[in-house]
């Protein structure tokens, strides 16, 4: 690709990218940009803030040399330790992110315009510092979704009406919208063994997807679709928060020291069930995958199901190799990145679609199956794996040190697959995210293996 049409592609991205940035902006109200409402995050404002001062810090300052615009506003909106999260509530008026904003990206497009992308410097080459900053965006706009949802959990009364509420429960009434009860019975693939590229060499991966190498997988099975909240419903009501022996020792204590018992954002109502999404209060489609559950509520869900989870190996050779031609592909439904009109992404819904949109009733395989016939492995919610976040052979941080280095500690679980809010660039089927086993505040769900 030349030069004039990589900078025209990026000018594109980067543009497309910030008007959904700044539509999410406009939809916060002013009271609730400084307010901190859980221990991991930091206040909703600082995250658009933080969006600014990641691109000019990578595209200007260390890419290329130069000082930043504003070193106060830098300085507040980084992700530092002389900068902690109880510090990053004492954010400007809107209207000064909202300039920090044009003024940062005035800067970052002026740099682009000026700069041989043809070095091998690395930050430089090929636009990797304009690339990495549109990635960290669009990462950023799914933590402002899950920032919006826990601001909806601590403001909004848990108002919903009995039909709503019963709605995920009513699997078995004749609406249209309701496919009937035998369409959602768990369908086991199986998946033969096979050896297989696991990983990426692409310039604009992250590290921790670094370097592909050769891995064997031993067959196994794979459910067909993500476990549905229905299917979670039965595993409250046979009593799956109670029973010990699903859960490992760790996981028991945190369960019952915490008091956990529904997803996070679930509400009981008029028998029913509710949930706290991004938009405020609705009812649960029985068919939707279940979403914000921690590592250890998906592996004691696995056990009672009579599955496991399954190991990232497992996941990412279920998820792209292709049997027919032995290629590892960029993502579920192959190498077409366009592909993503497919998946359940890029916050197109506000919240998870039924996942009986992504496949016939009658079980055919569909344009939203992969190489195996599994639905849904891209998009709608993340799912949990058995597997340490580790770093991959002959791992090397970059671009630094603290994006997955400081993380692969043996002690946060890698998930995969990307989530209804999650922009159709990170859903390449190598892309590694990771979390504590305690973390449930994003849209995490599971699909069990056996």
């Amino acid at each position: 690709m030349r030069q004039e049409e990589r900078k025209a592609e990026i000018r594109e991205r980067l543009a497309r990218t910030r008007e959904k940035t700044l539509r999410l902006l406009a939809d916060v109200p002013d009271e609730h940009l400084t307010l901190r409402v859980h221990d991991f995050y930091s206040p909703i404002g600082w995250h658009f803030g933080h969006i600014g001062m990641t691109e000019e810090q990578w595209t200007l300052v260390r890419a290329l040399g130069r000082p930043c615009l504003d070193d106060e506003l830098a300085f507040l909106f980084a992700n530092i330790p002389d900068n902690p999260k109880n510090n990053r509530v004492h954010l400007p008026a809107r209207a000064t992110i909202i300039a920090y904003l044009a003024a940062t990206r005035e800067g970052t497009l002026a740099a682009l315009e000026a700069t041989d992308l043809g070095t091998e410097q690395p930050l430089i080459a090929d636009g990797y510092a304009w690339e990495f900053a549109h990635q960290h965006e669009c990462q950023h706009q799914e933590t402002i979704a899950e920032i919006r949802q826990l601001l909806a959990q601590r403001t909004e009364p848990p108002l919903l009406s009995q039909s709503d509420a019963e709605r995920v429960l009513n699997v078995s009434c004749d609406e249209a919208s309701f496919p009937p009860r035998e369409s959602t019975q768990i369908r086991w693939m199986d998946i033969p063994g096979g050896t297989f590229q696991m990983g990426s060499n692409a310039r604009h991966g992250y590290d921790n997807e670094k370097s592909a190498h050769s891995v064997s997988v031993a067959p196994f099975q794979l459910e067909k679709l993500p476990v549905t909240a229905v299917r979670w419903t039965e595993f409250v009501a046979d009593g799956g928060y109670e029973r010990a022996e699903l859960w490992t020792p760790d996981g028991w204590k945190w369960r019952t020291d915490e008091n956990i018992e529904l997803p996070e954002y679930w509400f009981r109502k008029h028998q029913g069930y509710g949930i706290y999404c991004a938009n405020g209060v609705r009812g649960i489609e029985p068919f939707e995958p279940v979403s914000s559950i921690s590592w250890y509520e998906a592996d004691a869900f696995a056990r009672w199901s009579g599955g496991r989870l399954p190991t990232e190996v497992e996941w990412e050779y279920a998820a792209r190799f292709d049997p027919a031609t032995g290629e590892s592909h960029l993502c579920p439904w192959g190498n077409d990145p366009h592909g993503a009109a497919r998946a359940d992404c890029n916050s197109y819904h506000s919240a998870p679609m039924p996942l009986t949109t992504l496949d016939e009733i009658s079980g055919e395989k569909t344009v939203s199956a992969n190489a195996f016939g599994l639905s849904g492995m891209a998009g709608g919610a993340w799912e949990w794996t058995s597997s340490p976040f580790l770093p991959y052979p002959g791992f090397e941080a970059f671009p630094y040190d603290g994006y997955s280095k400081e993380h692969m500690d043996g002690r946060h679980y890698v998930c995969r697959g990307g989530s209804w809010a999650t922009d159709p660039c990170i859903l390449r089927s190598s892309f590694r995210n990771w979390y504590l086993p305690t973390y449930r505040q994003g849209f995490l769900g599971l699909r069990c293996a056996q």
